[in-house]
C-alpha cells in the first residue's frame, strides 16, 4: 500500500505545542541544518529515544502543518514549522547564553536550565530577558558594570 505524504494547513494556535514537540522541531531544524535531511532514526538517536516513539509525535506535528512527514521517507519542515522552530532554537540559544555569559554557569547545566525554561517562559518574559542581555553586551560602559561587582561579590 503506497504511503501518503501528510501536510496540513497549520493551525492558529501553535503556541500550544507541548515542550516535547517543540523539542522536536528543533531537533528537525539541526538534523537538516547539520546534514542537509532528518530520517526517524537520526532523530531518535538526537533524542537518545526510540524510533516508535518518534512517529506519533511526527504524525501530530504533520497535523499541525509543521512538517511535512511520510513513513520511509526524509522529513521536512513546513514554512510555519521551521519558523516555530527557529523561534524554539531563539529561545534555547538566548537563555544557554545568558546561564552560562552573565551566570557563569557551568555550559552542560546551562543548556539543561534552559531546556528546562524555553517552553514556559512568555513572549514577554523573553522579550525582556532579551533587551536585559543585549544590555549587558552593548550598552554598557567602559566603568565597572552591575554585573562585574555582583560577579565579585562573596555572597
Amino acid at each position: 500500500m503506497p504511503t501518503q505524504a501528510t501536510t496540513m494547513e497549520p493551525v492558529p494556535a501553535v503556541s500550544a505545542l507541548s515542550g516535547a514537540l517543540e523539542d522536536y522541531l528543533k531537533t528537525i531544524l539541526s538534523l537538516v541544518r547539520d546534514h542537509g535531511f532528518a530520517r526517524v532514526r537520526d532523530i531518535a538517536a538526537a533524542r537518545q529515544v526510540k524510533a516508535g516513539s518518534v512517529t506519533p509525535a511526527l504524525r501530530r506535528l504533520a497535523d499541525l502543518g509543521l512538517v511535512t512527514y511520510s513513513q520511509r521517507e526524509y522529513i521536512g519542515l513546513t514554512p510555519s514549522g521551521e519558523t516555530e522552530a527557529r523561534r524554539v532554537f531563539a529561545r534555547h540559544t538566548l537563555l544557554t547564553r545568558f546561564f552560562t555569559q552573565v551566570l557563569r554557569m557551568a555550559p552542560d547545566a546551562a543548556t539543561r536550565e534552559a531546556c528546562a525554561m524555553e517552553h514556559n517562559l512568555s513572549p514577554e518574559a523573553m522579550d525582556r530577558l532579551a533587551r536585559l542581555f543585549e544590555f549587558l553586551q552593548v550598552c554598557r560602559k567602559n566603568e565597572r558594570s552591575w554585573l562585574e561587582r555582583f560577579h565579585g561579590c562573596p555572597l
